[in-house]
């Protein structure tokens, strides 16, 4: 489930970035890939964040503190990595993050709507990463029981 959000986000973000940010092909496709990395970065690891907290902010539900802050953590590790994966200068990367990660947030909500099982099949296509995915996992598989 996740190619298929990263495939639909590519469609739609990297021609966006190169008409309104004046991206190259290259730089647009590498802000896509360093958006996916940070999700499979910050949903992957343990960075405090619970099942609640990601199901909210994946919902059309108003953001709690949790999924708020969340959204903070993608937010820090995308600038990083739009500087380091995709070379982009500090200021650029900025423009870039902010608007990507509303598209991406915003794409992976259309496909997970606040709904734990879709939650896990897109976990579960990222890989035994551990953390959050873990977590997901056993939490979920208790519920279908």
């Amino acid at each position: 489930m996740f190619d298929q959000i990263l495939s639909s986000l590519q469609k739609e973000a990297a021609p966006a970035l190169m008409a309104k940010l004046g991206l190259d092909q290259t730089q647009a496709t590498a802000s896509v890939g360093a958006a996916a990395s940070s999700v499979k970065e910050v949903l992957g690891g343990d960075h405090g964040f619970g099942m609640d907290d990601v199901l909210n902010l994946f919902s059309s539900n108003k953001n709690t503190s949790g999924a708020d802050g969340l959204m903070s953590k993608l937010g820090t590790v995308m600038q990083g990595k739009l500087s380091t994966d995709a070379g982009l200068p500090a200021e650029k990367a900025s423009l870039v993050q902010s608007m990507l990660l509303p598209m991406v947030t915003d794409f992976i909500s259309k496909h997970v709507g606040g709904d734990a099982s879709k939650l896990k099949g897109m976990l579960g296509g990222l890989g035994n990463l551990g953390g959050l995915a873990d977590t997901a996992k056993g939490m979920l598989g208790k519920l279908f029981k």
